[in-house]
């Protein structure tokens, strides 16, 4: 399987990026917010692309292990959440990885309706033999950012987020 269009969303992607970048000083634009928040996506994209594909797992399907591996008995609405996914979503990607025997799903005895996720031993050892989410890198950057420039970048998000799912 070619990774030509992702080579070229990333191409773009630094050519959307250099684009804003060449605005002068103060000017920022509804297009220049755009295209960094474009490239921001594609970065994570690639990343999430650029795994071992020997593995025979999505990027989705390591995420949800990685989530699984840092917090043993998740709920499967809890993985959702984490995710960003819808909760039948997160049950098809679990459906699949059950199928690899790589987790367990298992009901509270109290509530039949809770399920908890572990990791198989098999699930266990493929975490340990895959590098780390890019999504951590992410989150490095974020924790390195001042505070005041990581409230900016909260506000805004959320702005944006707000207007977007409005009804």
């Amino acid at each position: 399987m070619s990774d030509k269009p992702a080579s070229r969303a990333a191409a773009k992607a630094v050519r959307l990026a250099e684009a804003a970048n060449s605005l002068p000083e103060g000017a920022p634009s509804p297009d220049a917010a755009f295209s960094k928040i474009l490239q921001l996506v594609r970065v994570v994209e690639t990343g999430m692309q650029n795994i071992d594909p020997g593995h025979g797992l999505s990027g989705s399907q390591l995420w949800a292990l990685w989530h699984i591996s840092a917090r043993p008995g998740l709920r499967v609405s809890e993985l959702a959440d984490a995710m960003i996914i819808h909760h039948s979503t997160a049950s098809n990607l679990l459906d699949k990885l059950e199928t690899k025997n790589l987790i367990r799903r298992a009901r509270q005895q109290a509530d039949s309706r809770v399920v908890c996720l572990s990791l198989t031993a098999r699930g266990a050892a493929l975490v340990k033999d895959i590098p780390g989410p890019l999504q951590g890198r992410l989150r490095n950057a974020l924790q390195a950012l001042p505070e005041a420039t990581l409230a900016s970048l909260c506000e805004g998000v959320g702005h944006v987020l707000d207007m977007m799912t409005r009804e």
